[in-house]
Protein backbone atom coordinates (compact mmCIF):
# COMPACT_ATOMS: atom_id res chain seq x y z
CA UNK A 1 0.00 0.00 0.00
CA UNK A 2 1.40 3.53 -0.91
CA UNK A 3 2.53 5.29 2.00
CA UNK A 4 -0.20 8.43 0.96
CA UNK A 5 -2.72 5.83 1.15
CA UNK A 6 -2.20 4.54 4.64
CA UNK A 7 -5.19 5.48 7.58
CA UNK A 8 -4.07 7.96 10.54
CA UNK A 9 -4.31 4.87 12.81
CA UNK A 10 -2.05 2.80 10.81
CA UNK A 11 0.29 5.36 10.35
CA UNK A 12 0.55 5.78 14.38
CA UNK A 13 1.45 2.17 14.67
CA UNK A 14 4.02 2.18 12.10
CA UNK A 15 5.84 5.31 13.62
CA UNK A 16 5.93 2.90 16.70
CA UNK A 17 7.59 0.51 15.25
CA UNK A 18 9.98 3.18 13.95
CA UNK A 19 10.46 4.61 17.53
CA UNK A 20 12.59 1.35 17.32
CA UNK A 21 14.37 1.68 14.06
CA UNK A 22 12.58 -1.13 12.40
CA UNK A 23 9.63 -0.94 9.63
CA UNK A 24 6.29 -2.55 10.74
CA UNK A 25 5.37 -5.96 10.11
CA UNK A 26 4.43 -5.79 5.79
CA UNK A 27 5.57 -2.53 5.35
CA UNK A 28 9.08 -2.80 4.77
CA UNK A 29 9.53 -2.07 1.16
CA UNK A 30 7.40 1.23 2.01
CA UNK A 31 10.78 2.04 4.17
CA UNK A 32 13.33 0.40 1.38
CA UNK A 33 15.29 3.45 -0.57
CA UNK A 34 18.17 3.09 -3.10
CA UNK A 35 19.02 -0.53 -4.66
CA UNK A 36 15.57 -0.61 -6.66
CA UNK A 37 17.95 -2.38 -9.26
CA UNK A 38 19.03 -4.78 -6.78
CA UNK A 39 15.30 -5.34 -5.13
CA UNK A 40 14.35 -6.19 -9.06
CA UNK A 41 17.39 -8.72 -8.93
CA UNK A 42 15.93 -10.08 -5.92
CA UNK A 43 12.33 -10.39 -7.16
CA UNK A 44 13.79 -11.79 -10.67
CA UNK A 45 15.87 -14.34 -8.40
CA UNK A 46 12.48 -15.72 -6.59
CA UNK A 47 10.57 -15.77 -9.53
CA UNK A 48 12.76 -17.76 -11.67
CA UNK A 49 11.21 -20.70 -13.18
CA UNK A 50 14.67 -22.35 -14.46
CA UNK A 51 15.86 -23.51 -11.12
CA UNK A 52 14.09 -27.13 -11.58
CA UNK A 53 16.41 -28.13 -8.23
CA UNK A 54 15.55 -24.64 -5.97
CA UNK A 55 18.34 -21.98 -5.45
CA UNK A 56 19.75 -21.00 -2.62
CA UNK A 57 21.32 -17.32 -2.18
CA UNK A 58 23.39 -16.13 0.58
CA UNK A 59 22.24 -11.90 1.04
CA UNK A 60 25.75 -10.55 2.27
CA UNK A 61 25.55 -7.20 4.09
CA UNK A 62 27.34 -5.68 7.51
CA UNK A 63 25.40 -5.76 10.94
CA UNK A 64 23.01 -3.35 11.35
CA UNK A 65 23.33 -2.67 7.82
CA UNK A 66 20.15 -4.03 6.14
CA UNK A 67 20.52 -8.12 6.62
CA UNK A 68 17.42 -8.61 7.82
CA UNK A 69 15.79 -5.85 6.15
CA UNK A 70 16.45 -7.59 2.97
CA UNK A 71 14.85 -11.03 3.72
CA UNK A 72 12.01 -8.99 5.57
CA UNK A 73 11.90 -7.30 2.06
CA UNK A 74 11.84 -11.32 0.20
CA UNK A 75 8.94 -12.03 2.55
CA UNK A 76 6.69 -9.19 1.92
CA UNK A 77 7.75 -10.34 -2.33
CA UNK A 78 7.31 -13.61 -1.79
CA UNK A 79 3.42 -13.75 -0.25
CA UNK A 80 2.48 -10.69 -2.74
CA UNK A 81 3.44 -13.41 -5.47
CA UNK A 82 1.31 -16.24 -4.22
CA UNK A 83 4.13 -18.02 -1.88
CA UNK A 84 4.13 -19.80 1.05
CA UNK A 85 7.31 -18.32 2.98
CA UNK A 86 8.84 -19.22 6.41
CA UNK A 87 11.57 -17.04 8.47
CA UNK A 88 13.12 -18.21 11.16
CA UNK A 89 16.17 -17.11 12.81
CA UNK A 90 19.08 -19.57 13.98
CA UNK A 91 20.09 -19.21 17.58
CA UNK A 92 21.00 -22.79 19.06
CA UNK A 93 20.60 -21.21 22.65
CA UNK A 94 16.78 -21.12 21.39
CA UNK A 95 17.17 -24.68 20.19
CA UNK A 96 17.41 -23.59 16.51
CA UNK A 97 20.38 -25.50 15.81
CA UNK A 98 21.83 -26.14 12.41
CA UNK A 99 23.11 -29.46 12.94
CA UNK A 100 20.18 -30.51 14.04
CA UNK A 101 17.56 -30.44 11.02
CA UNK A 102 14.70 -31.76 13.41
CA UNK A 103 15.24 -28.35 15.10
CA UNK A 104 15.14 -26.66 11.77
CA UNK A 105 12.09 -27.92 10.68
CA UNK A 106 10.19 -27.31 14.23
CA UNK A 107 11.00 -23.67 13.53
CA UNK A 108 9.66 -23.88 9.88
CA UNK A 109 6.61 -25.51 10.70
CA UNK A 110 6.27 -22.93 13.12
CA UNK A 111 6.91 -19.81 11.28
CA UNK A 112 4.65 -20.50 7.85
CA UNK A 113 2.73 -18.01 6.17
CA UNK A 114 0.63 -17.89 3.37
CA UNK A 115 -0.93 -14.89 1.52
CA UNK A 116 -4.07 -13.31 3.83
CA UNK A 117 -3.30 -15.25 6.99
CA UNK A 118 -3.27 -14.13 10.60
CA UNK A 119 -0.87 -15.98 12.63
CA UNK A 120 2.11 -18.17 11.50
CA UNK A 121 1.89 -21.93 11.94
CA UNK A 122 1.63 -25.35 9.42
CA UNK A 123 -2.19 -24.79 9.78
CA UNK A 124 -1.81 -22.18 7.27
CA UNK A 125 -0.65 -24.76 4.76
CA UNK A 126 -2.79 -27.45 5.69
CA UNK A 127 -5.86 -25.46 5.31
CA UNK A 128 -4.88 -24.08 2.21
CA UNK A 129 -3.89 -27.84 0.84
CA UNK A 130 -8.28 -28.29 2.56
CA UNK A 131 -9.67 -25.63 0.57
CA UNK A 132 -7.32 -24.54 -2.56
CA UNK A 133 -10.12 -24.88 -5.61
CA UNK A 134 -10.27 -20.82 -5.00
CA UNK A 135 -6.49 -20.82 -6.43
CA UNK A 136 -6.85 -22.32 -9.87
CA UNK A 137 -5.15 -25.13 -9.40
CA UNK A 138 -3.44 -26.32 -12.33
CA UNK A 139 -3.51 -30.00 -14.15
CA UNK A 140 0.10 -30.62 -12.89
CA UNK A 141 -1.08 -29.87 -9.27
CA UNK A 142 -4.24 -31.97 -9.32
CA UNK A 143 -2.88 -35.09 -10.22
CA UNK A 144 -0.27 -34.35 -7.98
CA UNK A 145 -3.60 -34.21 -5.00
CA UNK A 146 -4.55 -37.32 -6.47
CA UNK A 147 -1.28 -39.12 -5.88
CA UNK A 148 -0.92 -37.68 -2.37
CA UNK A 149 -3.70 -39.04 -1.41
CA UNK A 150 -4.36 -42.06 -3.38
CA UNK A 151 -7.56 -40.98 -5.06
CA UNK A 152 -8.74 -39.69 -1.84
CA UNK A 153 -8.33 -43.13 -0.43
CA UNK A 154 -5.29 -41.79 2.17
CA UNK A 155 -4.89 -45.35 2.54
CA UNK A 156 -1.25 -45.25 1.97
CA UNK A 157 0.85 -43.33 -0.33
CA UNK A 158 5.02 -42.60 -1.11
CA UNK A 159 4.23 -39.39 -3.30
CA UNK A 160 4.79 -37.75 0.49
CA UNK A 161 8.68 -38.10 1.23
CA UNK A 162 7.46 -37.93 5.16
CA UNK A 163 5.59 -40.93 6.07
CA UNK A 164 5.11 -38.39 9.10
CA UNK A 165 3.95 -35.34 6.55
CA UNK A 166 1.37 -37.87 4.88
CA UNK A 167 -0.04 -39.33 8.41
CA UNK A 168 -0.52 -35.68 9.40
CA UNK A 169 -2.18 -34.08 6.44
CA UNK A 170 -4.32 -36.94 6.58
CA UNK A 171 -5.62 -36.85 9.78
CA UNK A 172 -5.86 -32.87 8.89
CA UNK A 173 -8.04 -33.96 6.26
CA UNK A 174 -10.03 -36.34 7.70
CA UNK A 175 -10.55 -35.31 11.40
CA UNK A 176 -13.24 -32.69 12.44
CA UNK A 177 -11.50 -32.17 16.07
CA UNK A 178 -9.77 -29.03 16.79
CA UNK A 179 -7.87 -31.40 19.77
CA UNK A 180 -6.39 -33.55 16.49
CA UNK A 181 -5.77 -30.71 14.70
CA UNK A 182 -4.13 -28.83 17.42
CA UNK A 183 -1.73 -31.81 18.30
CA UNK A 184 -0.59 -31.95 14.54
CA UNK A 185 0.45 -28.59 14.64
CA UNK A 186 2.27 -29.21 18.48
CA UNK A 187 4.42 -31.94 16.86
CA UNK A 188 5.50 -30.87 13.61
CA UNK A 189 6.18 -27.52 15.64
CA UNK A 190 8.18 -29.38 18.70
CA UNK A 191 9.38 -32.75 16.97
CA UNK A 192 11.92 -33.12 19.40
CA UNK A 193 9.19 -32.59 22.44
CA UNK A 194 7.80 -36.18 20.50
CA UNK A 195 10.32 -38.44 20.37
CA UNK A 196 9.07 -40.55 23.06
CA UNK A 197 5.42 -39.99 22.35
CA UNK A 198 4.87 -42.56 19.59
CA UNK A 199 1.94 -44.25 21.02
CA UNK A 200 0.41 -41.20 21.93
CA UNK A 201 0.79 -39.96 18.24
CA UNK A 202 -0.43 -43.40 16.54
CA UNK A 203 -3.63 -43.46 18.94
CA UNK A 204 -4.29 -39.75 18.17
CA UNK A 205 -3.62 -39.64 14.00
CA UNK A 206 -4.03 -43.24 13.22
CA UNK A 207 -6.02 -46.01 15.43
CA UNK A 208 -8.52 -43.10 16.40
CA UNK A 209 -9.53 -42.01 12.81
CA UNK A 210 -9.49 -45.74 11.66
CA UNK A 211 -13.22 -45.47 10.61
CA UNK A 212 -11.90 -42.38 7.93
CA UNK A 213 -9.37 -44.69 5.99
CA UNK A 214 -8.23 -47.86 5.95
CA UNK A 215 -4.16 -47.81 6.57
CA UNK A 216 -2.20 -50.60 4.84
CA UNK A 217 0.28 -51.27 7.72
CA UNK A 218 0.29 -52.48 11.03
CA UNK A 219 0.95 -50.58 14.71
CA UNK A 220 4.10 -52.12 14.96
CA UNK A 221 5.18 -51.28 11.38
CA UNK A 222 4.70 -47.38 12.23
CA UNK A 223 7.18 -47.69 15.04
CA UNK A 224 9.48 -49.86 13.23
CA UNK A 225 9.40 -47.47 10.07
CA UNK A 226 10.03 -44.62 12.67
CA UNK A 227 7.15 -42.63 10.73
CA UNK A 228 6.85 -40.53 14.02
CA UNK A 229 10.43 -39.39 14.19
CA UNK A 230 12.34 -36.87 12.88
CA UNK A 231 15.24 -37.23 14.11
CA UNK A 232 16.74 -40.62 13.04
CA UNK A 233 18.54 -41.69 9.73
CA UNK A 234 20.58 -38.29 9.17
CA UNK A 235 17.21 -36.46 9.82
CA UNK A 236 16.28 -37.89 6.33
CA UNK A 237 12.78 -37.03 7.43
CA UNK A 238 13.67 -33.96 8.33
CA UNK A 239 14.37 -32.96 5.03
CA UNK A 240 11.98 -35.09 3.59
CA UNK A 241 9.47 -32.87 5.75
CA UNK A 242 10.91 -29.36 4.07
CA UNK A 243 10.68 -30.59 0.57
CA UNK A 244 6.67 -31.67 0.91
CA UNK A 245 5.63 -28.19 2.69
CA UNK A 246 7.20 -27.35 -0.71
CA UNK A 247 4.59 -30.01 -2.36
CA UNK A 248 1.91 -29.30 -0.53
CA UNK A 249 1.95 -25.91 -1.12
CA UNK A 250 2.07 -26.05 -4.44
CA UNK A 251 -0.49 -28.06 -4.34
CA UNK A 252 -3.08 -25.99 -2.76
CA UNK A 253 -2.55 -23.86 -5.36
CA UNK A 254 0.00 -21.21 -4.12
CA UNK A 255 3.84 -21.32 -6.20
CA UNK A 256 5.71 -23.11 -3.88
CA UNK A 257 7.46 -22.58 -0.06
CA UNK A 258 10.45 -20.26 0.26
CA UNK A 259 12.79 -20.68 3.05
CA UNK A 260 14.22 -17.19 5.38
CA UNK A 261 17.03 -17.98 7.43
CA UNK A 262 18.53 -15.36 9.44
CA UNK A 263 21.22 -15.31 11.84
CA UNK A 264 23.01 -18.12 10.24
CA UNK A 265 26.73 -17.08 11.39
CA UNK A 266 25.38 -18.46 14.89
CA UNK A 267 26.97 -21.47 14.08
CA UNK A 268 30.05 -20.11 14.78
CA UNK A 269 29.37 -18.59 17.58
CA UNK A 270 27.14 -20.60 19.42
CA UNK A 271 27.24 -23.90 18.42
CA UNK A 272 30.30 -25.03 20.56
CA UNK A 273 31.35 -28.57 19.13
CA UNK A 274 33.48 -28.37 16.12
CA UNK A 275 31.51 -31.92 15.00
CA UNK A 276 28.40 -29.52 15.38
CA UNK A 277 29.67 -26.86 13.11
CA UNK A 278 30.97 -29.36 9.99
CA UNK A 279 27.49 -30.81 10.52
CA UNK A 280 25.54 -27.43 10.04
CA UNK A 281 27.76 -26.56 7.33
CA UNK A 282 27.43 -29.56 5.47
CA UNK A 283 23.42 -28.85 6.02
CA UNK A 284 24.05 -25.64 4.47
CA UNK A 285 25.61 -27.22 1.29
CA UNK A 286 22.75 -29.52 1.46
CA UNK A 287 20.21 -26.63 0.51
CA UNK A 288 22.50 -24.80 -1.97
CA UNK A 289 22.81 -28.61 -3.89
CA UNK A 290 19.06 -27.73 -4.09
CA UNK A 291 17.65 -31.28 -4.23
CA UNK A 292 17.13 -31.56 -0.51
CA UNK A 293 14.98 -28.69 -0.85
CA UNK A 294 13.74 -27.87 -4.18
CA UNK A 295 12.75 -24.29 -3.88
CA UNK A 296 14.20 -21.01 -2.87
CA UNK A 297 15.73 -20.87 0.42
CA UNK A 298 17.84 -17.16 1.24
CA UNK A 299 20.27 -17.10 4.23
CA UNK A 300 21.49 -13.61 5.60
CA UNK A 301 25.32 -13.24 6.44
CA UNK A 302 27.97 -10.80 6.37
CA UNK A 303 29.95 -10.04 3.76
CA UNK A 304 33.26 -12.14 5.38
CA UNK A 305 30.81 -14.99 5.93
CA UNK A 306 33.15 -17.26 4.15
CA UNK A 307 35.82 -16.17 5.52
CA UNK A 308 35.25 -16.47 9.11
CA UNK A 309 33.45 -19.91 8.73
CA UNK A 310 37.20 -21.02 7.29
CA UNK A 311 38.77 -19.18 10.52
CA UNK A 312 36.85 -20.96 12.80
CA UNK A 313 37.10 -24.46 11.40
CA UNK A 314 40.80 -24.34 11.43
CA UNK A 315 40.68 -22.69 14.87
CA UNK A 316 39.41 -25.57 15.82
CA UNK A 317 41.85 -28.43 14.21
CA UNK A 318 39.91 -29.23 10.94
CA UNK A 319 41.76 -30.24 8.19
CA UNK A 320 40.51 -32.42 6.08
CA UNK A 321 37.12 -30.48 4.99
CA UNK A 322 36.66 -29.24 1.76
CA UNK A 323 36.53 -25.69 2.43
CA UNK A 324 36.24 -24.94 -1.44
CA UNK A 325 32.40 -25.25 -0.84
CA UNK A 326 32.19 -21.91 1.08
CA UNK A 327 33.74 -20.45 -2.18
CA UNK A 328 31.24 -21.82 -4.75
CA UNK A 329 27.94 -20.60 -2.82
CA UNK A 330 26.46 -17.65 -4.84
CA UNK A 331 25.51 -14.32 -3.22
CA UNK A 332 23.70 -11.09 -3.47
CA UNK A 333 25.75 -8.74 -2.07
CA UNK A 334 23.91 -5.41 -0.43
CA UNK A 335 25.03 -2.01 -1.66
CA UNK A 336 25.45 0.52 1.21
CA UNK A 337 22.87 3.68 1.17
CA UNK A 338 24.36 6.37 0.55
CA UNK A 339 23.28 10.01 1.73
CA UNK A 340 20.49 10.60 -0.54
CA UNK A 341 18.94 7.24 -0.16
CA UNK A 342 19.16 8.13 3.93
CA UNK A 343 17.39 11.62 2.81
CA UNK A 344 14.88 9.96 1.11
CA UNK A 345 14.43 7.37 3.93
CA UNK A 346 13.92 10.61 6.82
CA UNK A 347 11.39 12.22 3.97
CA UNK A 348 9.55 9.23 4.14
CA UNK A 349 9.22 8.66 8.19
CA UNK A 350 8.21 12.54 7.82
CA UNK A 351 5.48 12.11 5.69
CA UNK A 352 3.95 8.87 8.09
CA UNK A 353 4.62 10.66 10.75
CA UNK A 354 2.33 13.72 9.50
CA UNK A 355 -0.57 11.26 8.59
CA UNK A 356 -0.44 9.34 12.59
CA UNK A 357 -0.33 12.65 14.08
CA UNK A 358 -2.62 15.20 11.67
CA UNK A 359 0.38 17.72 10.97
CA UNK A 360 2.62 18.86 8.59
CA UNK A 361 6.45 17.72 9.41
CA UNK A 362 7.81 18.97 6.07
CA UNK A 363 6.99 22.73 7.50
CA UNK A 364 8.86 22.01 10.80
CA UNK A 365 11.62 20.50 9.31
CA UNK A 366 14.14 21.22 6.61
CA UNK A 367 16.40 18.83 4.22
CA UNK A 368 19.39 20.21 6.10
CA UNK A 369 18.15 19.06 9.02
CA UNK A 370 17.46 16.01 7.88
CA UNK A 371 20.96 15.66 6.62
CA UNK A 372 22.68 16.51 10.02
CA UNK A 373 20.59 13.96 11.86
CA UNK A 374 21.97 11.31 9.15
CA UNK A 375 25.06 12.62 9.00
CA UNK A 376 25.79 12.56 13.20
CA UNK A 377 24.78 8.74 13.26
CA UNK A 378 26.35 7.26 10.84
CA UNK A 379 29.46 8.65 11.76
CA UNK A 380 30.20 6.41 14.23
CA UNK A 381 30.94 2.88 14.33
CA UNK A 382 28.12 1.22 15.88
CA UNK A 383 26.66 -1.67 13.71
CA UNK A 384 23.19 -0.26 13.98
CA UNK A 385 23.92 3.10 12.86
CA UNK A 386 20.83 2.76 10.19
CA UNK A 387 18.74 1.80 12.98
CA UNK A 388 19.66 4.79 15.19
CA UNK A 389 19.55 7.10 12.40
CA UNK A 390 15.42 6.14 12.10
CA UNK A 391 14.87 6.42 15.68
CA UNK A 392 16.67 9.69 15.79
CA UNK A 393 14.83 11.12 12.98
CA UNK A 394 11.63 10.04 14.72
CA UNK A 395 12.90 10.95 18.26
CA UNK A 396 13.30 14.69 16.66
CA UNK A 397 9.85 14.63 14.57
CA UNK A 398 8.26 14.16 17.74
CA UNK A 399 9.98 17.17 19.71
CA UNK A 400 9.35 19.10 16.99
CA UNK A 401 5.28 18.58 17.13
CA UNK A 402 5.48 19.01 20.88
CA UNK A 403 7.47 21.75 20.70
CA UNK A 404 4.01 23.46 17.91
CA UNK A 405 1.42 22.53 19.89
Amino acid sequence: MPLDDISASTAENVIEQLRYGIPAQNMVRQFTVGRDHQIDQLLGSLLNRDDRHGRALLLRANYGAGKSHLLRVVREMALENNFAVSYIVADANQGVRFNRMDTILGAVTRSIETPGCKEPGVQNLFDAYMDPWERNLTKQARDERSLISNKDRWDFSDHLRSASIFVALRAWMRANSLNIRDRIVDWLGNPDVYKSQRKLLYAELVGRLSSKFRDRRMEWQFYADDVFSFHTTGHQQSWAALGDYHMIAKCSGLRGLVLLIDEFEDVIQNLNRRDFQQAAFYNLFLFFAGRRFPSKAYFAVTPDFASKCKKELLRRGVYDFDYSNFDTLPYFQLDPLTPADLLSLSERICKVHSIAYGWDAFEAVTDEDLKAICELNMLGSSPDRIRSTIKAIVEYLDDKLESTE
